[in-house]
C-alpha cells in the first residue's frame, strides 16, 4: 500500500481516538500507532480488530529500559485484502504488568502467556497464567529475553506440575500421549479425555525443546543470523530466511536483483512442493494406504535430489544471503528443472488420481479433524489450516514479494489468486488434502514460469554499517503458512531484538477445537493432515 493509503489509516484513528495517540510513523507497508497510555491499548486494538477488520499477526515486546523507554509491546495486524500492517506501539515503562486485549481479540491469549514467560510481565485480565514456552520447572525469577539476562546463564530448577484441565464425568478416561513418541519425532505432549473412543477435550503441551533462537540472535551478526533462520524448522529453510534477510533488507533499502529475487521464488516453490509430497504420503501412511505413501515418498526423494543438484543440500540450506542469493540457476540448471519437473508432475498427477480414486483413503478424510471457521479467523490460524476453512489468505498474494511481485506475463501471484478464490472448503482433512494436490502443481507452473532469468547479479549492494535502532517487519508463506520475522537494529551492527513468529505457533492452538467431534484412531492422520512443526513452534 501506498503512503496516502496508509496516511487515510491515520486520519480515520486519530479522528477515532482524539489525544490518545501520541505519533504515527510510516515504514513502507507499515504504519506506526505510538499510544500514550497503555490502558488504552485494549479499545485501540478491538477497533483495529474489529472494525478496520484486521486480524493480528504477531506481538512483539522489547526490552528498551536501558534506553529510558522502559518494556515496549508492539500489536501487529495484518489488514484484511490489503498490502498494510498497522502497529499498535504500547509503551508500559517500568512496570510489571500490561493490560490483556484478549477480550478483544482472543488470539492474543498465546503471545501473552509467552510474554510473561520471556519478560516476566503479567497481562492483567487474562484468566489463563499456567506457564507457555518455560515449563513448570523453570525458576520463577529468571526472564531470559530480558537484557540483564546473559546468554549462557545457568538457570536453577524448581518442582511443580503443570495443571491440566481435568474433564470429569462418568466413563472419563485420560490418554496421555509422549512427550517421548515411538517415532523419531520432536518431543510434544497430548493429554487426551475420551469417552470411550470419542475425544472431549485435546490439550497440547509443547515447547519441550526451546533452542532460545531470539536470544542467540542478540548475540550474533546479521549476516550469520541468515543461518540461524534457516535452522529454526529445517523444512522451512527458504520461507524463514526469506523474511529474516527481507526485514533486514527493509532497514538497509537495499535493492534486490530482479535475477535473485526471481532465484528466491523458485528455491521457495520447491521447498512448499517436496513438502507438500511428503505430508500427502504421510496422510496416506495414517490412513492405511501404503501403497499410495510409497509413491509419494518417491517423489518426495526426486524433488529432494533436485534440490540437492541445484544448491547443494536437500533441504534448502544456503539459498538466501541477505542482499539476494547464493546459487544461479544458469542454462545447466535450467534444463535440468525443466525436465524432472516435467517427469515429476506427470507422475505426480497419476499417484493424485490414484489417491482420490480408492474410496476406502478419501472416506478416511472425510469430516475428519474439521475446523471451525470462527475459531480459526479467532485464534488468527493461517496457511492450509484456514484455506481449508475458507479463509482468504496468502501472503504471496496479499503481500507480494521477491519473484510474487515480478511483472511478466501471468505473474505468481495471479497463479496463486486463481487457486484461493476455488477453496472455500469445509475444514475438514479431505480439503487440506485437495489444497496440497493443487499447490503442489501450482508450484510447478510458478517455477517454471520464472525461468526466464534475464539480467544478472546476485546480490544487491550491502551497507557496511546499520544505524540503530531501526525496524521493519519481513514475512514470507511457507508450506505451513505465514512467517513473520521483526528485526531491530542495535549498536555496533548489532541485532537489538529479534522476533519470529512462524505458521506452526498459530496453528497449533487449532488442534483441540478440530478432533473434538473425532476420534481416537483419527488423531494420527489429523494431525499429519495439519502438518504441524515442533521445530518451527519450540523457538
Amino acid at each position: 500500500m501506498n503512503r496516502q493509503g496508509l496516511e487515510g489509516y491515520a486520519g480515520g484513528m486519530e479522528a477515532r481516538f482524539p489525544g490518545r495517540i501520541r505519533r504515527v510513523g510510516y515504514n513502507h507497508n507499515e504504519i506506526h500507532f505510538h499510544l500514550e497510555d497503555p490502558r488504552d491499548a485494549p479499545g485501540i486494538c478491538g477497533h483495529v480488530h474489529a472494525s478496520m477488520k484486521a486480524r493480528l499477526a504477531t506481538v512483539v515486546c522489547t526490552d528498551e529500559r536501558r534506553h529510558g523507554n522502559g518494556f515496549v509491546i508492539r500489536y501487529v495486524f495484518e489488514k484484511e485484502g490489503e498490502d498494510a500492517f498497522i502497529f499498535i506501539i504500547v509503551p508500559l515503562g517500568h512496570g510489571n504488568s500490561f493490560p490483556s486485549i484478549i477480550l478483544h481479540v482472543p488470539g492474543a491469549s498465546l503471545y501473552e502467556r509467552e510474554i510473561r514467560d520471556m519478560f516476566g510481565l503479567v497481562p492483567a485480565g487474562n484468566p489463563d497464567t499456567r506457564p507457555l514456552v518455560l515449563h513448570e520447572h523453570w525458576p520463577g525469577d529468571a526472564y531470559p529475553l530480558r537484557k540483564d539476562f546473559r546468554l549462557g546463564t545457568k538457570a536453577g530448577r524448581r518442582e511443580g506440575v503443570y495443571p491440566f484441565l481435568r474433564v470429569e464425568g462418568d466413563g472419563i478416561c485420560e490418554i496421555p500421549v509422549g512427550p517421548v513418541h515411538a517415532g523419531i519425532i520432536e518431543p510434544g505432549h497430548f493429554r487426551f479425555s475420551v469417552l470411550g473412543e470419542n475425544i472431549i477435550n485435546l490439550e497440547t503441551r509443547l515447547f519441550y525443546a526451546h533452542k532460545g533462537i531470539e536470544k542467540l540472535a542478540e548475540s550474533m551478526a546479521p549476516e550469520e543470523i541468515v543461518r540461524l533462520a534457516e535452522r529454526i524448522s529445517g523444512d522451512e529453510s527458504v520461507a524463514n530466511s526469506t523474511a529474516y534477510c527481507q526485514a533486514v533488507e527493509k532497514i538497509l533499502e537495499i535493492r534486490v536483483p530482479e535475477r535473485a529475487k526471481k532465484i528466491r521464488t523458485v528455491f521457495a516453490e520447491l521447498e512448499r512442493a517436496y513438502n507438500h509430497v511428503g505430508t500427502l504420503g504421510g496422510m496416506a501412511t495414517d490412513a492405511g494406504f501404503a501403497f499410495g505413501a510409497a509413491r509419494m515418498g518417491i517423489l518426495k526423494e526426486r524433488l529432494m535430489s533436485l534440490n540437492e543438484a541445484l544448491c547443494g543440500s536437500r533441504i534448502l540450506f544456503g539459498v538466501n544471503r541477505i542482499g539476494g542469493v547464493v546459487p544461479d540457476i544458469g542454462q545447466e540448471n535450467k534444463e535440468l528443472i525443466l525436465g524432472r519437473i516435467g517427469v515429476i508432475l506427470r507422475d505426480f498427477d497419476k499417484v493424485a488420481g490414484l489417491l482420490g480414486s480408492k474410496s476406502s483413503f478419501m472416506d478416511r478424510l472425510k469430516d475428519a479433524g474439521r475446523i471451525p471457521k470462527k475459531a480459526a479467523r479467532d485464534l488468527g490460524i493461517v496457511g492450509v489450516a484456514a484455506r481449508c476453512a475458507g479463509i482468504d489468505l496468502d501472503t504471496r498474494r496479499d503481500h507480494p514479494y521477491a519473484g510474487y511481485n515480478i511483472r511478466n506475463g501471468r505473474t505468481p501471484q495471479e497463479v496463486v489468486r486463481d487457486q484461493i478464490e476455488m477453496e472455500k472448503r469445509a475444514g475438514d482433512a479431505m480439503a487440506r488434502y485437495e489444497i496440497r494436490i493443487n499447490e503442489v502443481r501450482d508450484s510447478f507452473g510458478i517455477i517454471l514460469g520464472l525461468l526466464d532469468l534475464d539480467g544478472d547479479g546476485l546480490c544487491g549492494e550491502v551497507p557496511e554499517r546499520m544505524e540503530p535502532y531501526q525496524s521493519a517487519l519481513g514475512y514470507a508463506e511457507s508450506h505451513r503458512g505465514q512467517t513473520l520475522h521483526w528485526v531491530m537494529t542495535g549498536e555496533d551492527n548489532s541485532i537489538f531484538r529479534y522476533k519470529v513468529r512462524t505458521a506452526s505457533f498459530c496453528n497449533w492452538q487449532i488442534m483441540g477445537h478440530c478432533v473434538s467431534s473425532d476420534i481416537v484412531p483419527d488423531f494420527p492422520l489429523v494431525n499429519k493432515s495439519l502438518d504441524l512443526s515442533y521445530s518451527g513452534n519450540d523457538l
